[in-house]
């Protein structure tokens, strides 16, 4: 698993029309053993969309792929409705295409004896079962634009489902997922904030989410708007014009991140509470 992180931000505050997806870049196969070089942020900028992707990254990358085919088709639609029906078309469409290839081997059927439009009236009960817990191995956050400039966010589910997380502007996705939610609602982001401070705040968000024993502290970053785009990584950390690099979030989590508790003992606890007890 991994982390993914999803925020909008504001350049003028009056509207978001950026968004910051953030992913690490640790690959774990089984428990036998890992690696520090496996990306999971996704770009396709000629069609305006950018994706971070947790679980099977071969996968996601077969997800990024049928989620771009939808947007491109969906030449007639614009706006909210045209990420909205390609999520999850794209989502809808992927499930049955793995379940068909992962699911009916076991079982001894003919992957072509079953259509692509099945329905729940061409499933024997024994796959009925299996469609209803059926995952497709990965998570993502996707974001396109309209054509005005404002992002929308989007959070597919292995299951199948699509959530819109424009509202409240953030999103988690991965095994460290929780720890990544508490803190940017703890931080009561919104798809007000600046660019620099929405990319902070998934920061620490990603910072929290480094508890868990499948994310590691690499990094990468996608910053975009309608009209531009930036990609900031361990290879490439300080792309032109990039609004904050990875080094300046560091040096911002110095200034606002929680602080070290080192400097308390337990001699001045005592005192302070002896102090009290005689006031």
């Amino acid at each position: 698993m991994t982390i993914g992180i999803g925020v909008l931000a504001s350049k003028t505050e009056l509207r978001p029309d950026h968004v910051i997806l953030l992913a690490d870049t640790k690959g774990s196969f089984g428990d036998g053993f890992s690696m520090d070089r496996l990306h999971k942020v996704f770009a396709a900028p000629d069609i305006g969309l950018y994706c971070a992707a947790a679980g099977l990254m071969d996968r996601a990358a077969e997800l990024f792929k049928v989620v771009s085919l939808f947007l491109t088709d969906l030449k007639g639609v614009v706006g909210y409705g045209r990420l909205f029906e390609a999520a999850h078309g794209a989502c809808d469409s992927y499930k049955r295409i793995r379940f068909k290839y992962d699911i009916l081997p076991k079982y001894a059927y003919l992957i072509p004896r079953l259509r692509d439009d099945f329905t729940e009236s061409d499933l024997t009960p024994t796959l009925l079962a299996e469609w209803q817990k059926f995952d497709f191995g990965c998570q993502m956050i996707v974001s396109s634009f309209d054509t005005e400039g404002k992002p929308y966010l989007f959070v597919l589910d292995g299951n199948g489902q699509v959530v819109n997380c424009t509202f409240p502007g953030f999103a988690a996705i991965g095994s460290g997922q929780e720890q990544a939610m508490f803190w940017l609602s703890y931080r009561q982001h919104n798809l007000g904030f600046s660019v620099r401070r929405a990319a902070y705040h998934a920061f620490e968000a990603k910072l929290m989410a480094e508890s868990s024993p499948f994310v590691n502290e690499q990094i990468d970053i996608i910053i975009a708007s309608h009209k531009m785009h930036y990609i900031v990584t361990r290879t490439n950390p300080k792309p032109d014009g990039v609004p904050v690099t990875i080094a300046e979030l560091r040096q911002l989590s110095n200034k606002y991140g929680p602080k070290d508790t080192e400097g308390m003992n337990n001699k001045g606890g005592k005192t302070r509470a002896k102090r009290r007890s005689i006031s």
